[in-house]
């Protein structure tokens, strides 16, 4: 599976697992999200250490918004993981805390449009079908370290 497509899948399964979230009782919603939180915070650094950080030092493959957005998707990560922190903050059952789970779906949702929207098919541009293939074999591998370590 190539990094793009890896990617989607990862995107389709962040959706869901907000959207399960945002649905469940307030006895529930806490160790769902205890069960999404690391599979966010794995998904946006395997997209870093994979995928943009190459990207970047490769300054987009001439692709001036692709090498400007590590910077502005670091930005996106920092203001979710401090959504993350107030939550993990808060008791489930508060509308507080259901109010902040929003907001990291809100902003999951956004970033989610505008990637693959805008970015991934620049990306299908400046890499080819081998190194697509190769970079989502390495998230594949990091995903399952992370996550079963």
């Amino acid at each position: 599976m190539d990094a793009i497509q890896f990617l989607k899948q990862e995107h389709k399964k962040a959706k869901a697992g907000i959207k399960k979230v945002l649905k469940a009782s307030p006895e529930d919603r806490g160790d769902l999200w205890t069960d999404l939180e690391p599979e966010l915070e794995a998904h946006e650094q395997i997209e870093d250490a994979c995928l943009y950080g190459p990207l970047a030092r490769e300054e987009g493959k001439g692709d001036a918004k692709l090498a400007a957005w590590r910077g502005k998707h670091q930005k996106e990560v920092e203001r979710v993981e401090a959504l993350v922190k107030q939550i993990d903050g808060l008791d489930p059952a508060e509308a507080g805390w259901l109010a902040k789970v929003k907001a990291v779906g809100a902003s999951l949702e956004k970033h989610i449009r505008e990637e693959e929207g805008e970015i991934f098919p620049r990306i299908g541009k400046a890499w080819d079908k081998a190194r697509l293939k190769e970079a989502g074999a390495e998230m594949a591998d990091m995903k399952a370290e992370k996550l079963h370590a």
